[in-house]
């Protein structure tokens, strides 16, 4: 699959905006329903190019996966959360608690059979005080 750097960051674009404009699916945003219509999407990028990019979309190298490593279960997405290296936060900074709905299969969720929606994953999350950024987060 042929890719280059203007192309990833377009993906890393649209994601971000997909934060912003939120849908229940991904093909909706390259949707021509006129109820549910965001031309902006389609005309940055194809659906079938989104799709195929978001598939293949890798951030570690399984070549170098040592089973041994002490967070072995996260080694997928350990460059993502050693990316907290590179900012600096301000003085104050809070410790906060967040639950985040899972409905696939993990080893570490957990099951809280009195909640709407009984399979989390908790997380504590590292916040700047003043912007609200995540600095850093623990699962």
């Amino acid at each position: 699959m042929d890719k280059n750097p203007t192309e990833m960051k377009t993906l890393t674009g649209l994601l971000i905006l997909q934060g912003i404009v939120q849908k229940p699916e991904n093909g909706m945003y390259c949707s021509k329903k006129e109820s549910i219509v965001t031309p902006y999407f389609s005309q940055i990028m194809t659906e079938k190019r989104f799709l195929l990019l978001l598939k293949y979309l890798h951030f570690a190298d399984n070549s170098k996966f040592d089973p041994d490593q002490h967070q072995k279960k996260l080694y997928k997405i350990q460059p993502i959360l050693e990316f907290s290296s590179v900012y600096t936060p301000e003085r104050s900074i809070c410790v906060d608690k967040s639950l985040l709905l899972w409905k696939g299969r993990l080893g570490w969720i957990q099951y809280i059979p009195s909640k709407r929606s009984r399979f989390e994953v908790k997380i504590y999350k590292f916040c700047e005080s003043s912007a609200g950024y995540v600095w850093n987060f623990i699962v």
